[in-house]
């Protein structure tokens, strides 16, 4: 494989850029000492994924080596001078994202992404079908998280960040239609009057709406459960998006 030896050189570019930015004088003290820190962050995650490479692209593996070298050449004052301050910074950051995004596309860690993207999707389901049993109020809520729900989930695939932001902003109202379905759900099945209300506004027996009732509780639990543990690992894989 080709992409371990790139990925190191890439390591290698980034220490001797960090060597010059200690001899440069536009940078201020703040923002000098940030670069400095996002520089050793990024050659040090690029030269521990050189050891664990699973997935051989040498085309990224290029990028990246390529990024480097740039930012290595406009590593002088006169080039900051003409870039800007800002921008130069901006280009440490870039590359330091990407450092943290490669082992999702190097050592196959985009395997456990996958199984977010997952639970995501599957925790959103339980969610609709929730919103059109209780009634039109429900409905237009969740009618209104469909498109940002779509989005978010094209976005993910591709790992925007657009996504990842949408996907926190759809979250919390099923987490809460969730909780709130699970507790009406067990106070339904210990209160006898309310099942017996359920069953006459359905025109079915105790027996049936008690299911209807247990079936609403195993959606609920499967929405807070799945979009729960979808919350967690995007937060957990926020460095895959870029």
């Amino acid at each position: 494989m080709k992409s371990p030896g790139i990925l190191k050189e890439t390591a290698e570019v980034l220490k001797q850029t960090k060597e010059r930015v200690l001899n440069l004088k536009t940078l201020s003290e703040k923002n000098k000492q940030k670069v400095l820190r996002l520089l050793d962050e990024a050659a040090r995650n690029f030269e521990e994924l050189s050891a664990d490479v699973v997935v051989d692209n040498v085309e990224l593996a290029e990028f990246f080596h390529r990024r480097a070298v740039e930012l290595k050449n406009n590593t002088y004052d006169k080039r900051i001078d003409r870039l800007g301050e800002k921008e130069y910074v901006r280009d440490v950051e870039r590359i330091n994202r990407y450092s943290k995004a490669a082992p999702y596309d190097f050592s196959g860690k985009i395997k456990e992404l996958n199984k977010v993207y997952k639970a995501y999707l599957y925790g959103l389901v339980p969610f609709f079908i929730i919103s059109g049993i209780f009634g039109p109020a429900y409905a237009i809520t969740a009618l209104i998280l469909v498109i940002p729900a779509l989005l978010s989930l094209f976005s993910m695939k591709k790992r925007g960040s657009l996504g990842l932001m949408l996907a926190y902003a759809v979250i919390p109202i099923p987490l809460v239609m969730g909780a709130l379905t699970i507790r009406y759900s067990i106070w339904a099945l210990t209160t006898p009057g309310e099942l017996a209300r359920i069953a006459e506004q359905m025109g079915k027996s105790i027996g049936f709406a008690q299911f209807a009732v247990i079936f609403l509780l195993v959606l609920g639990v499967i929405e807070v459960a799945l979009l729960g543990y979808a919350a967690y690992g995007l937060y957990k894989h926020r460095h895959a998006f870029l």
